[in-house]
């Protein structure tokens, strides 16, 4: 089996989980290639793959899945949940539109936009296609409204009860990590494993059925005892999660497996 993994900038910067990811995959017996989409051709021919990891989510590294995906090769995660995610508004859409708990929110086009929502309390301003935190500014009242607005969108803020959780699926395993915002040393930034309550599990459960894959990354905060989605990650760091490595190295392997002759259907993150 070969696996291609597409990952962004330039050779030589580390990550955790996808470097475990390879350890794995290569102890496995597994061929492993990394291309990086931004040194290459925007037409370089496409390399020969079994499945391709969609790590690089910059424009130059969706095309790339894109290709990929039309071309029939099995992604992780899929190009369509990939690409779906990027736009922070259109996925909150899709969330709510299947009924899941997500704050109301709404592209900015004018200042009056925010002041309708404000109007009922505080709202959070985000960057449409923002990613990692950057850009995220939670406004109280009109005077806070920054000059510039492109590109943003509002949502409702409700202030979490207690500590960020991150909920990570791998396959059929779903972990949640708990830890302070912002975290400022690596043990922060790793947090601990908690368990998470049967209706919190399957909201995070729920979120892969509409985005169409079992590999993501979504926040789900409690308010007022509620579970409210705030953020959803096609491909996200895992940091926290025991055994990474394997695990990811698990779920791409059956993806580039040939379906046996009684599977009805290939798992999610292999179609």
């Amino acid at each position: 089996m070969h696996v291609l993994i597409l990952r962004p900038g330039e050779p030589g910067k580390s990550s955790l989980a996808i470097d475990a990811m390879v350890a794995a995959l290569t102890s496995d017996g597994v061929t492993v290639s990394t291309l990086y989409p931004e040194q290459l051709p925007k037409d370089a021919p496409l390399p020969k793959a079994d499945v391709v990891v969609l790590k690089d989510k910059t424009p130059l590294g969706r095309e790339w899945g894109r290709r990929f995906h039309a071309a029939g090769v099995p992604t992780l995660s899929p190009y369509p949940a990939t690409e779906l995610c990027r736009d922070k508004l259109a996925t909150n859409q899709r969330l709510a539109a299947a009924g899941l708990p997500v704050p109301e929110c709404r592209k900015v086009e004018r200042a009056e936009d925010i002041w309708e929502l404000l109007a009922a309390g505080p709202v959070i301003l985000k960057p449409i296609f923002g990613s990692q935190g950057k850009g995220i500014v939670v406004v109280e009242g009109p005077d806070e409204v920054p000059a510039s607005l492109e590109g943003l969108m509002v949502q409702r803020y409700f202030a979490p009860d207690g500590l960020d959780r991150k909920i990570y699926r791998i396959g059929d395993e779903v972990f949640c990590i708990e830890r302070v915002w912002p975290p400022k040393t690596l043990e922060e930034k790793q947090g601990r494993l908690i368990d998470l309550d049967e209706r919190t599990l399957a909201v995070a459960r729920a979120c892969g059925d509409v985005i169409g894959s079992d590999v993501y990354g979504v926040d789900i905060i409690e308010h007022d005892g509620q579970p409210w989605i705030v953020d959803l990650s096609s491909f996200p760091g895992f940091k926290g999660v025991p055994d990474v490595g394997a695990k990811l190295a698990q779920v791409v392997e059956a993806a580039g497996r040939p379906l046996s002759p009684d599977a009805e259907t290939r798992p999610l993150w292999g179609r």
